[in-house]
This record gives C-alpha cells, structure tokens and sequence, in this order.
C-alpha cells in the first residue's frame, strides 16, 4: 500500500488501478467514508449509500435522479421544535412569553462522505448549484454537504441514451470539480487526482504508475463518444434565437403535449426550487420546518397572494423551463443552466424533448 508520503500520493499524476481491484479500492473507501454511489434499482440506477462494495454499479445508465439529491436532498427538516424544556439539553431554547419553545437545528452537522461514480454532467451541475446556493446568500445545508463531500467522478467512455452533454461543454470527459477522476480503458482504470484530498484517497489502495499510452487511451476514448452522442443540440446563436421566437409556433405545439406533470424538473441535475412548510401536530406541542424540491411546471408554484397565477397555462410554464435552462440562467450566473444529460427527454412521458425544440427554433 502506497504511503501518505509516496510520490504517487503527492505528485499531481496519474495512477492506475486494475479493473479487477474496482471494488477493493471501493471497500476501502467505505472502511473510512459513507460512500454513495450507483447501484441497480430493478431496470434503472439510483445514487444511494453502499452496503457492499459488490453493490456498486460500475457501468451504468444515467441515474433516476441526479447526484444532486445528495448535497440538497428531496425532502429535509430545517428545524424541529417541542415545548418540552427537557428537550433543552438538545437544542436552543427560546422564551415566548410564558411559554417555552426548544428549538433543533437539524442542519448543524454533516459527515464528511464520498460520492463516487459521478458522471461528467452531474459535476457540472455542481458548478451551477454553487452558483445559487453559495455565493450572495449561502445555503448552510447545501454548502456544509458539498464542502464535505469528496468526488470521486467517472468520464464516460460509453455514450447514454439520450445525452448531448459534448454540445454543452459538460462531457463526456471531466476538466474539473473532482478529487478523483476514473476512466474505464481495456482492463484498468486511469485514475487522476484534482485535488489534495484525492491525492490522500490514493494511500488507501495500492496503484501503480500510469503508462503514458493510457493517456491517449483516455482521449481516443472520449473523442470517440463525442461523436456517438444519441442527441445533438443548437448552440450557435441559441440565446438570440430564443429571445427572437418568443411567439414561435413550437410553444403553441408544447401546450398541447405537456401535462404539467414536473417530471422534467425532478429529475434535472440543475433544478434548484424548493418549497417550505411547517407541520404542527394537533395539539400544536411539537412540529417541524421542512422544504422539498418544487418545480416551475406545477402550476401552483406561480400562484401568489389573492390567487393570481402568472403562469397558469401549460404553454407559459414549459416556455419557461426552457428559457431559464438556455438563456436566463446563462445571463445570471455565466453558466448554462442544462448539462445535457437528457434525463429530462427519457423522462417525459409525452416524448417533449428540448434538443428538439432548439432545431426547431433553428429552422432545422
């Protein structure tokens, strides 16, 4: 086993590890990490904590719902309240008058996990969720998770069903955002270290040298599944396009197909719209702060006081999405807000696909 102080530990190179020793190194891992990865949920894959290194699913298929579900989870309590003064000993207590209300803060601690096997479009998603839930006003429950949480990313060395993450610049090869990046060759795995943390990863399992060729290997590799792609997207002038064609016939044709359901913007690794509600028990002793992942296609969310909806057809609510994912969040944060995954195109039951909508727009 390499020590901390090995030149493959400290050196910014890369390593190799034997494909058959995959899931040792996993192993390992876990001996020290909670380590969240996919694994096979009947016919799809679902990012969820290994019990078993043998769990892992090393090949796989995007998964249901993004990596994100593991920084800003689907449903978590903000804080947890109980007019029991017993209950001050774990939490803070404050006085309301004669009475006393003992607060939890569910949010205080995090422990420190690795999530491994993200692929390229999933990291990049990280990058536009920093953007939002780290910078003018931090999210402490998002941005405590994502410092904690090392990245242990896959390149894809296979196309996906629907992905077009080349055309976003978000794949199928990582630049940056890991700890540790893999890439699956022949009978052995490319491993490269990001950052400091991954290079103290590497004194867990013993890895050799990487031969340069492997190198090449990697780049033929994902040049290759460049040009697999299923799906392609307009990039050229998209944002002067959208902005030109806000009464084009292609969102008249999306009113009559789109449901409302909000399938897309669940399973979209970019999406970050929450709701906040309190539940109180009956006998109002006790209750609990929580938020769950909203989305813009419902119609209830432009709902606002007295009943106004400023969005209340179908037309406008799916014109949106594909205005904040193409142009809006490229204006506010630099960043295209769609790392081209294509869950939200396999997803859709009504087949609405927005690689599509862009050719369109493009007179393709």
């Amino acid at each position: 086993m390499l020590q901390e102080d090995h030149p493959l530990v400290k050196s910014a190179g890369t390593v190799s590890l034997p494909a058959a020793e995959l899931k040792e190194f996993v192993a390992a891992l876990m001996q020290k990490f909670p380590v969240i990865a996919p694994i096979l949920k009947g016919r799809e894959y679902v990012f969820a904590q290994l019990e078993d290194a043998a769990q892992l699913a090393d090949d796989y298929q995007p998964t249901i719902l993004p990596a994100k579900k593991v920084l800003q989870q689907p449903l978590e309590t903000v804080f947890s309240f109980v007019r029991q003064e017993a209950f001050a000993e774990d939490g803070k207590c404050t006085s309301l008058g004669e009475e006393r209300i003992c607060f939890v803060d569910h949010g205080a601690a995090v422990q420190k996990k690795v999530l491994f096997g993200v692929r390229p479009c999933d990291v990049n998603s990280f990058n536009v969720l920093d953007e939002v839930f780290c910078k003018d006003l931090p999210d402490p429950f998002y941005c405590q998770s994502r410092q904690e949480t090392l990245i242990v990313a896959q390149n894809c060395v296979k196309p996906c069903r629907s992905g077009f993450c080349y055309y976003q610049q978000t794949g199928p090869g990582l630049q940056r955002g890991y700890d540790l990046l893999l890439t699956e060759l022949d009978n052995a795995y490319l491993v490269e270290a990001g950052s400091d943390a991954g290079r103290e990863l590497l004194a867990l399992h013993p890895f050799a040298a990487a031969a340069p060729e492997m190198s090449l290997a990697r780049d033929e590799l994902l040049a290759a599944t460049s040009r697999r792609l299923p799906k392609h997207i307009l990039t050229r002038n998209l944002a002067e396009l959208l902005e030109e064609n806000v009464d084009h016939p292609v969102w008249e044709d999306l009113q009559r197909r789109c449901l409302g359901c909000g399938t897309c913007t669940m399973v979209c690794p970019t999406c970050f719209c929450y709701n906040v509600y309190d539940k109180l028990d009956l006998g109002l002793e006790s209750g609990v702060r929580q938020r769950e992942w909203d989305s813009c296609k419902l119609m209830e969310f432009s709902q606002v006081a007295l009943g106004h909806n400023f969005r209340k057809g179908r037309q406008a609510r799916a014109q949106w999405r594909i205005y904040h994912k193409l142009l809006y969040q490229q204006r506010q944060f630099g960043k295209t807000g769609c790392v081209g995954c294509g869950r939200c195109i396999y997803s859709c039951m009504v087949n609405i696909d927005l690689t599509d909508v862009a050719s369109t727009l493009g007179g393709e």
